[in-house]
């Protein structure tokens, strides 16, 4: 008998109908002996509507207010597929994240998880009754606030409450049967993996593919917990496993691949659009240095991608991209006198995406950026701020050339014959234990008492 995490997301219980079904894939593991911990998202569409109501009141809304509003929405859930589990006869109950014993630092909108106790949900498996636990949201251990996690927090919340309780593995249930190499709804061609690593499944979440958040996938990486990726429409079927090795078992499978031999192991292809960047020019080290830690001060999400400076001159240029929503907030930054940061120029440019080709070394192939920029060139799409890395290589287009960019690097870099088919592969789980990490960020749980955050 194994103990295991399932989470569902916003669309597998998007409908009443989706939630009966979810709460009849929950009972057919319990009738196969296993132990259940259900993590659930807000019903999907749920959260936009939520943040389109606190706009109607308040332009400014209060952040910690603003938490509160959100967390309703994952509560919902939780309450209606243990309704379900229960006219069912299943034996449920459902949690907050705070009653699951989940507790975060105290910024409202992007917490981080610093504590979990998870003795509550051990007492309901010892009754035999099935938890059901809010996603996205915890417990301040300063103020006693909820707070929620930020983008894909039901994910961390699924991973670290797998990772607190010492389950088996964690079941992340989405509308895709697994991970693939591209969106298999957008790209043609796109193939489920049996099995990815973890640096790789991290990449790929960093670089825009949405079937994980990447939090998560740090949590799943720091503690050893293994994920399985599946459809929501049956508990049998395609699926990707998530862990720190590629073992292969199984029959071949026509869908499904895998690196062999010493062919240059693809994970796939991502993009993230709605990117602005901003070109400072003639910017002094100084004025760089100032930069670059207000904006670690504000938190503000932006990605440094080129800074040198011209010769022996102490003034360069520096290269920043930045989701749209943090716009604002730069200019303001970059207007404000008092900061002292002058500028000869500032160049802006917008409705851009990045698009990444992730590959355990493929930043060590030297085809492998001439490749990329050739398929890009051949359809008309632009192209700056290339980067490469030992595992992926990223290019700045234009948001319109994402789709049809998209394809065409995925049909040179993985539909070409030299990509070969492979087998399904499953976890091992011998030896899967989860360990203490004190760091800040990362879990940290004694039992039966709470370890102390950083």
């Amino acid at each position: 008998m194994a103990l295991i995490v399932q989470k569902y997301g916003g669309t597998s219980v998007a409908t009443p109908e989706k939630i009966i079904e979810a709460a009849r894939q929950i009972r057919a593991a319990r009738e196969d002996g296993h132990e259940v911990v259900v993590v659930v998202s807000a019903m999907g569409g749920a959260t936009d509507e939520l943040l389109r109501l606190a706009s109607a009141v308040t332009g400014n809304p209060d952040a910690r207010e603003l938490d509160a509003v959100l967390c309703t929405g994952e509560a919902a859930s939780a309450g209606l597929v243990a309704l379900a589990l229960n006219h069912q006869g299943v034996a449920s109950r459902s949690f907050s994240g705070a009653d699951a014993g989940i507790r975060t630092d105290h910024r409202h909108g992007r917490a981080t998880i610093v504590q979990v106790d998870p003795r509550r949900l051990r007492e309901d498996l010892r009754k035999g009754t099935v938890p059901v636990v809010a996603g996205f949201q915890g417990e301040s251990v300063l103020t006693g606030a909820r707070t929620t996690l930020g983008r894909g927090g039901s994910d961390t919340t699924g991973v670290a409450l797998a990772a607190a309780l010492g389950a088996d593995h964690c079941e992340i249930v989405t509308d895709v049967a697994g991970v693939y190499t591209a969106d298999p709804r957008k790209v043609v061609g796109a193939r489920r993996h049996s099995a990815l690593l973890y640096e790789e499944m991290a990449e790929l979440a960093v670089s825009g593919a949405k079937v994980l958040a990447s939090d998560s996938v740090d949590y799943a990486r720091t503690h050893g917990v293994d994920l399985k990726v599946r459809s929501n429409l049956t508990a049998v079927g395609p699926e990707t496993w998530v862990g720190d090795s590629r073992r292969v078992r199984g029959p071949s499978s026509e869908d499904s691949w895998t690196p062999a031999g010493d062919i240059c192991p693809i994970a796939g292809v991502a993009g993230r659009s709605g990117l602005v960047r901003c070109v400072l020019r003639r910017i002094t080290s100084d004025h760089v240095l100032r930069l670059l830690s207000e904006l670690v001060e504000r938190e503000t999400e932006v990605e440094l991608r080129r800074y040198g400076n011209l010769g022996t001159e102490d003034t360069g240029d520096i290269a920043l991209t930045l989701p749209e929503e943090s716009v604002q907030e730069m200019r303001e930054l970059l207007a404000d006198t008092d900061r002292g940061i002058r500028l000869d120029e500032a160049h802006w440019t917008s409705n851009l995406a990045r698009l990444s080709v992730v590959g355990l070394g493929i930043g060590r192939r030297p085809y492998a950026p001439l490749r990329l920029l050739e398929a890009l060139r051949s359809v008309g799409a632009a192209r700056t701020d290339l980067h490469v890395t030992s595992n992926k290589l990223s290019v700045l287009t234009g948001q319109s050339d994402l789709a049809e960019a998209t394809q065409i690097v995925h049909d040179t870099f993985v539909s070409e014959p030299e990509a070969p088919l492979v087998h399904p592969a499953a976890p091992d789980h011998t030896g899967s234990t989860w360990q203490l990490a004190t760091k800040r960020g990362q879990l940290g749980v004694a039992v039966p008492a709470l370890a102390a955050a950083e």
